[in-house]
């Protein structure tokens, strides 16, 4: 996983929406659109034939914004016209700087936005880069783009976000490896404050009746332990 930021500064325009700009001379044919919340059926459309992660997908995003109700802005990169390439992300408050980032914050995790396959064939840092100066200009209250949890590939081919700046993301618990289950993976890749924790939260456990660790063995059991996860996920944040 890999974190990538960019930072807004310079002459801001104040529209909400961007008329489509064109890059320059080496990249004939590709333009840069900003919008907001109401293109989200255009996204939908588009990912219809792109490439993206399980948190970019139609459904994550369309959810997200209708019931986390978040600021939602689309910037895409066309060609000819057509969508190659397309971030949408939300904007948040994070102390006195507004930051826009992959809906779902902490929860949106392997992150890859959705692209054109064929395009992410020929993708470069310039149209990118030349993206998200158009997303300044539409947006001149966003400080910072911050796009975290990045999977470096997906399906063998390169993320263009990783293209910006970065570096690893921090929370490396996103790639632990779960061979030989929970004890191992606590043998493994926890240090000692983690395992007093665990202990800790374990005896509360017992002084409430007790507990049983189950894993599923077949679909019909992942579905009712997911189902079971989802509604006390809803429940407790």
């Amino acid at each position: 996983m890999v974190d990538a930021t960019a930072s807004f500064d310079g002459n801001r325009l104040e529209a909400m929406e961007a008329a489509p700009r064109a890059l320059p001379a080496d990249h004939p044919g590709l333009s840069v659109s900003v919008a907001d919340g109401a293109a989200l059926a255009a996204y939908a459309e588009f990912c219809r034939s792109a490439l993206f992660a399980p948190a970019q997908s139609p459904a994550w995003i369309l959810n997200w914004a209708k019931y986390a109700e978040a600021d939602t802005v689309l910037a895409t990169l066309n060609a000819e016209g057509r969508p190659v390439f397309s971030l949408a992300l939300e904007v948040t408050s994070s102390g006195r700087f507004r930051v826009a980032r992959f809906m779902g914050g902490r929860h949106a995790n392997g992150n890859f936005a959705a692209a054109d396959p064929h395009w992410l064939t020929r993708a470069d840092g310039a149209a990118i880069r030349s993206m998200l100066a158009a997303l300044a200009r539409a947006r001149p209250d966003i400080d910072l783009v911050a796009l975290e949890r990045l999977l470096p590939d997906l399906d063998g081919v390169a993320n263009p976000l990783v293209s910006l700046p970065h570096f690893p993301s921090p929370n490396l618990s996103l790639a632990v490896d779960l061979a030989g289950g929970f004890d191992a993976l606590l043998s493994r890749a926890s240090g000692k404050r983690r395992r007093k924790r665990h202990r800790s939260q374990a005896r509360k456990l017992e002084a409430v009746g007790s507990h049983r660790r189950i894993e599923a063995q077949t679909a019909d059991e992942a579905n009712r332990l997911l189902d079971a996860f989802f509604e006390m996920k809803e429940f407790r944040f």
